[in-house]
């Protein structure tokens, strides 16, 4: 194809005038970012794997967005992330200062009707996925589960943390498709709070636990011998996985097959980041091209290696496409799917008594005024959120989270793994 001389006239005053006008665009991105800290929102408590993704993406990105904004790390948890879901579509600021991680199942709420998904995940500005997932189902191990034959017929209950959330789904599909006899104790803050649940023998499984936070956050239990991987599930096995019985082999037709790489798609979308539906498109740009530039930076790099993060990412425009294509499926298909998802009638669902506890310890460091306290005692540790329904008490008097000080000897009223009912110092 050959262009005439009028042609390419117009092709170089077109670039010319995109150069002109991107320049511009790329200008009043830098300046609006310019000198603003950005909130990075977590739907789950801290510790966990979206939590720990979302802490070093945090630490990285700002200096990839133009004006290299900075960065506040918050959790807020609540629905397997459903509530920071419908917040983040309804009520937070929209003026792309604000992104979070959510569950990836967030999108498959609106496809399997919940009407408590107050959100179109089509027009959410997805900003991009850390990694592919393959999540897993673990028993603990005192669990009378030894092989697939138990796991697949003996009863087993498992924590969950909310409906949308993959500890609370993939059960359900289990049971529905494959025949499998689990019972759900759900509303658990977090991971940690499963996995402490765990411990105290209050669960005796944890089903959708990503294989990348099983590494990350308890690679320990796996050397120990604390768990035992039973199930692996995704769309395409995991080479770390090939000697754990894998999802896709345990389909009875190929109907049930259908169902569950439409249900299993979404771990496509490992960790997803996301952002406003109103966000200006030249901030969401930004924000993706600096997602994308972030997962190639060395000290990120480094940093998600020593946490032992896996990073295979995927772009926000391969996240928005995958998750158009999860909408375009057949609607038979999808009523299948989600009937395989929510049907509680071979499920028993509970809801998990977080217990609370006092612990004495001293405060070996204090964040953002007090809104984050870390603790040691004689032979436990942990990391408490501070916040309105906190109550504080220094030298017997009622005081301000800022008053909490290294140093300080105090009693610890906490409900599940880090929420502080009571702190009392001397």
């Amino acid at each position: 194809m050959y262009l005439t001389g009028k042609i390419i006239g117009a092709a170089v005053a077109a670039s010319l005038g995109f150069g002109v006008g991107s320049a511009a665009r790329a200008d009043a991105v830098a300046d609006f970012y310019k000198g603003k800290r950005m909130t990075m929102y977590i739907g789950y408590s801290s510790g966990g794997g979206y939590d720990r993704y979302a802490r070093v993406l945090a630490r990285y990105m700002g200096r990839h967005i133009p004006g290299t904004p900075s960065f506040l790390a918050k959790n807020q948890p609540g629905a397997g992330s459903m509530r920071l879901a419908n917040e983040l579509y309804n009520t937070i600021t929209q003026d792309g200062t604000a992104i979070a991680t959510v569950s990836r199942g967030i999108p498959a709420e609106v496809l399997q009707g919940n009407k408590k998904a107050r959100y179109e995940p089509r027009k959410f500005n997805w900003i991009g996925s850390a990694n592919n997932e393959t999540s897993t189902c673990v028993v603990w191990h005192t669990s009378t589960v030894k092989g697939l034959q138990d796991f697949l017929n003996q009863p087993l209950v498992l924590g969950g943390t909310g409906p949308s959330a993959d500890t609370d789904v993939f059960p359900k599909v289990l049971n529905n498709v494959i025949g499998t006899r689990f019972k759900i104790v759900t509303g658990y803050p977090g991971g940690n709070d499963i996995n402490l649940a765990l411990e105290r023998g209050e669960v005796q499984g944890r089903c959708g636990w990503s294989w990348s936070s099983v590494k990350s956050t308890r690679a320990k239990w796996l050397k120990e011998g604390k768990i035992r991987v039973m199930l692996a599930m995704s769309v395409e096995k995991n080479d770390e996985l090939k000697d754990v019985p894998f999802i896709m082999d345990l389909a009875k037709t190929d109907r049930d097959r259908k169902i569950l790489e439409l249900i299993f798609s979404r771990q496509a979308i490992g960790r997803p980041f996301l952002a406003g539906p109103k966000v200006p498109a030249d901030r969401v740009k930004a924000l993706r091209a600096a997602f994308m530039a972030t997962m190639k930076d060395k000290d990120f790099l480094k940093e998600a290696d020593k946490s032992k993060l896996e990073i295979t990412p995927i772009s926000g425009e391969a996240v928005q496409k995958l998750i158009g294509a999860m909408f375009d499926n057949p609607p038979d298909l999808i009523a299948a799917a989600n009937e395989a998802a929510t049907n509680e009638k071979r499920t028993e669902v509970a809801q998990a008594v977080i217990p609370v506890v006092t612990v004495s310890g001293k405060i070996t460091k204090v964040q953002r005024k007090g809104a984050r306290v870390s603790w040691k005692g004689d032979v436990k540790k942990g990391k408490l959120r501070v916040g309105k329904e906190t109550k504080v008490m220094v030298g017997g008097k009622k005081a301000k989270p800022a008053a909490l000080a290294e140093g300080m000897s105090c009693d610890f009223k906490v409900k599940g793994v880090e929420t502080a009912l009571e702190i009392a110092c001397k």
